[in-house]
């Protein structure tokens, strides 16, 4: 996003109010900002003149065309291969020195070999994170053991990136926070703008449920920064906590929502949506004494209320299942409340109607 921006500028400045793709150039986000990487990345090369046959978008004063040999559209510039460049155009992007992102690897060794093929992933994954806003040298993995470089070199044949890649551990430079689900302090905006550098723990535990494993590391680097979690309304539950999550919420709060929660909600998963009803639910459900024992219910009302993270309605279906919580409708909790069989729970005040 940063150097998407600096390219249409860099672009202004040069004149250029046409410019040619070709269609090989593929971006799932903002398209200049993808330009730009493709750019730094040494993948493509801008020049002057081309032509074009359809426009495919436009950015303020630039439209962007499809690149082709047959087109009738002149263009002010292209993108093209740089074997297809004769003379290119250097642009001199400004570099972001933050937020810069830490992983560290230390704790590679203790990992199952599916964990270590899932940590790889979540590696890659985070460096398309990091690409979607700023550079990869934002982005630095420390620690890093040689069968990690290994395994990551596997997984990213042809794929070129320029993250800074340590066997030490992190030489920290600005204000600093350690992202921990376990962390004593809890992370919100202001904290996002201020701290310059996030590290986070290069861990994945889906076979191994080890608690303070974020926290053993944070002594073993001899850190003494903060130890922050990210919640959701007073809870770490249904907050995402793959690597590239954690980056992208940081992300997404400082250029796009300006909110923790927003940036929670938007980057959470169906498991993690699901997790969350489950337990805003079950707090939220009131409590009717039966025959058989103790059940669970809501109203359809409240389940509107209860879905502030945005599920769809089969996860609410999926959710109502796992919590075994039952659906009543207003004439029906109304009559189990007059027979004093009814109480609410916990949280049930936050979610029936407004007086």
């Amino acid at each position: 996003m940063i150097l998407g921006k600096q390219l249409l500028e860099l672009l202004r400045g040069l004149g250029i109010r046409r410019l040619c793709i070709p269609r090989g150039l593929k971006c799932n986000y903002y398209l200049p900002q993808c330009i730009a990487v493709n750019l730094l990345l040494g993948r493509y090369a801008l020049c002057f003149g081309g032509f074009g046959n359809t426009t495919t978008s436009r950015f303020n004063d630039l439209e962007v065309l499809s690149l082709s040999s047959m087109g009738a559209i002149p263009c002010d510039a292209r993108i093209t291969k740089p074997s297809d460049c004769i003379a290119s155009l250097d642009l001199l992007m400004d570099i972001p020195r933050k937020p810069h992102f830490i992983i560290d690897l230390s704790l590679w060794d203790e990992h199952t070999k599916s964990e270590k093929n899932e940590l790889v992933e979540q590696v890659l994954a985070s460096i398309s994170t990091v690409r979607r806003y700023l550079w990869d040298t934002n982005l630095e993995l420390t620690n890093a053991p040689s069968e990690f470089l290994d395994s990551l070199n596997r997984f990213t044949k042809g794929f070129n990136h320029r993250v800074i890649i340590r066997s030490y551990g992190p030489d920290i430079k600005g204000d600093a926070v350690m992202l921990d689900p376990e962390g004593d302090c809890i992370l919100n905006e202001t904290m996002i703008t201020g701290f310059s550098t996030f590290i986070i723990g290069g861990i994945v535990d889906k076979e191994r449920r080890v608690k303070g494993e974020t926290g053993r590391l944070y002594g073993a680097l001899g850190l003494n920064v903060p130890r922050c979690r990210i919640e959701l309304r007073g809870s770490i539950i249904g907050v995402p906590d793959r690597i590239n999550k954690v980056i992208e919420i940081v992300l997404m709060t400082i250029f796009e929502t300006g909110s923790i929660e927003n940036a929670v909600v938007m980057a959470m998963s169906k498991k993690d949506r699901v997790n969350r009803l489950l337990y805003e639910l079950q707090r939220a459900a009131y409590r009717i004494r039966g025959e058989n024992g103790v059940l669970l219910a809501v109203t359809k009302s409240m389940i509107t209320r209860i879905n502030w993270v945005n599920a769809t309605e089969k996860e609410v279906e999926l959710a109502l299942r796992k919590s075994h919580v039952i659906v009543l409708s207003n004439d029906e909790l109304n009559k189990y409340l007059s027979l004093g069989i009814a109480r609410p729970g916990p949280e049930t005040h936050r979610y029936v109607d407004a007086k």
